[in-house]
C-alpha cells in the first residue's frame, strides 16, 4: 500500500499537479480499491448466491475506504512518512512503477468486464 500511496501522490505531483496531492491521492487510491472490493464483491455473490449487488451498495464500500484511508494516512501523518520513505518494489523505481500501473490498469478494467461477466453469471443461474 505504501508503494501504491507514494506513486499515486508522485502523479499528482509531478504529471498532473495538484493543490491538494495528499487528498486526491488518497482519493483515487480509494476509487481503485473499491473497484477491486466491488468486482470481487459482485463475481462472488454472482456465482455462489446468484444476487447481484445494487449501486447504493457499491457506492456504501468506496465510502467506506475513502474514510478508512484518510484516517489511515492523513490522520496519522502516515502520508507525509510515505512520502519521505519514498518506498520502492524490491528497490526498483521500474519494478515499482510497473507495479502500480497493472494494479490501476486491472483495477479500472473492473468497470469495465465486471458487470459483463456478472450479467453472463447471473443468466447462468436461471
Amino acid at each position: 500500500m505504501k508503494i501504491l500511496y507514494y506513486y499515486y501522490y508522485l502523479f499528482y505531483t509531478k504529471v498532473l499537479p495538484d493543490d491538494q496531492p495528499h487528498a486526491t491521492t488518497i482519493f483515487t487510491l480509494s476509487v481503485s480499491e473499491g473497484f477491486l472490493i466491488n468486482g470481487i464483491l459482485q463475481i462472488s455473490l454472482a456465482h455462489f448466491l446468484c444476487i447481484s449487488i445494487d449501486k447504493w451498495t457499491m457506492i456504501g464500500v468506496l465510502l467506506l475506504l475513502i474514510i478508512a484511508n484518510y484516517f489511515h494516512f492523513y490522520l496519522t501523518r502516515k502520508c507525509k512518512e510515505i512520502v519521505k520513505l519514498k518506498p520502492k518494489l524490491l528497490n526498483s523505481n521500474k519494478l515499482s512503477m510497473l507495479m502500480v500501473v497493472c494494479f490501476f490498469l486491472i483495477t479500472f478494467s473492473f468497470l469495465f468486464w465486471g458487470p459483463v461477466y456478472v450479467k453472463h453469471i447471473l443468466e447462468q443461474c436461471k
